[in-house]
């Protein structure tokens, strides 16, 4: 993200201004989906307080979460796609969203993503909170949601780490994560939420507060700044004088 100055009316007051809107995070509002993806600020009966993007696992067609009817929690009327589409779609190695350390498997899931380009230095920022419907069976669930990096997943929790009931749901309630990137270009930013293991039960990744925090020059770079605006300022008012 670049600010591009526009010389006539940036004045001191100006500079003063953009330093200080450089310090908040602008909003990323643009996204690709896959699978069961949709906007709410609320989970059934569970407010969540801002405006989210919701990532489910449950089905249209099965009944995931019986005695619940199939698609009683499908979120947008999309099936979750399999983990072959899913990576396919997102462009990442087929066998990313697997728990190699805990040996467990994705078998299908939901993501929203898109290719950004970032300034070394810049901040993504973002709010999350895993859900996951109470499992009644024998085996735990260990469904899993995950952050993108390029081709990179960074697990943020899974099923297993829920003790929380809000609800009907276990629930992680809600979190904060930043990253700062070091390398400037195009980046793949997304989430993901995956059934891990089984088709059973389902879960929801609730995202909010997306936003990209450009690099904070050095008050060295700033007053530098400074001092060829004042310069260009003084070249331009002999020009109109002129």
């Amino acid at each position: 993200m670049k600010f591009t100055p526009h010389f006539r009316v940036l004045t001191v007051a100006g500079l003063l201004t953009l330093s200080n809107a450089m310090a908040h995070a602008a909003p990323l509002n643009t996204w690709l989906t896959a699978g069961d993806v949709a906007q709410s600020s609320q989970l059934g009966n569970i407010d969540l307080s801002a405006p989210s993007y919701l990532l489910g696992t449950a089905s249209l067609d099965v009944d995931d979460d019986a005695p619940l009817v199939a698609g009683a929690l499908n979120l947008s009327g999309n099936n979750p796609l399999d983990n072959a589409s899913l990576t396919g779609v997102i462009g990442v190695p087929g066998g990313l969203f697997d728990d190699v350390v805990n040996a467990h498997v994705s078998y299908e899931g939901s993501a929203l993503f898109n290719t950004v380009n970032v300034q070394a230095g810049d901040t993504l920022s973002f709010d999350w909170r895993l859900f996951a419907q109470v499992n009644t069976g024998p085996m735990p669930v260990p469904d899993a949601a995950w952050l993108i990096l390029d081709n990179s997943a960074i697990k943020l929790a899974d099923v297993d780490s829920l003790s929380v009931m809000t609800g009907t749901w276990l629930d992680s309630g809600l979190q904060h994560v930043s990253h700062t990137f070091t390398q400037s270009g195009l980046v793949k930013i997304g989430f993901v939420v995956a059934d891990m293991d089984s088709y059973d039960t389902s879960s929801v990744l609730a995202v909010q507060h997306i936003g990209l925090t450009p690099a904070i020059p050095e008050p060295e770079g700033l007053a530098l700044a400074l001092t060829g605006l004042l310069i260009l300022g003084r070249l331009t008012s002999r020009s109109h004088q002129s």
